[in-house]
């Protein structure tokens, strides 16, 4: 994967979800970092590059989707970082760009993400096929 690749922050506590969710974004030409709470994410923001798009769920244990989100409002962290909730819960809260309700189809996740974040394999023709 090169480092000039999209960077996505995927919060995710279910580790199959987080891994099938990391797998197909890097088959698709991004990076992903994983963090598995909304406190670990914080964590990873304090000391790490800025991401193009972060996916998260709501429903999380130690610090929550919606506490995380409230978090980087208030001290302004993501701002014009797209954060795209996926989750089961059908509660769409304030601060998302988009919300997918799970379970969530591939071809529905892949329309969002590259929405707001093409991928450096993607040019104005879409993705590159060899």
């Amino acid at each position: 994967m090169e480092d000039s690749a999209p960077l996505i922050l995927l919060i995710e506590d279910e580790e199959d979800i987080r891994d099938a969710v990391a797998t197909l974004l890097e088959m698709e030409g991004y990076r992903v970092a994983q963090c598995i709470h909304g406190q670990d994410a914080w964590n990873w923001l304090q000391s790490h590059p800025r991401p193009g798009l972060v996916l998260m769920d709501l429903m999380m244990p130690v610090m929550d989707g919606q506490a995380l989100l409230a978090r980087l409002s208030q001290e302004r962290m993501l701002e014009g970082v797209p954060i795209i909730v996926l989750s089961g819960s059908p509660f769409h809260p304030p601060g998302a760009a988009a919300y997918l309700r799970k379970p969530v189809s591939v071809a529905s996740l892949m329309e969002v993400v590259r929405r707001f974040l093409p991928s450096s394999e993607e040019g104005p023709e879409g993705p590159h096929t060899s």
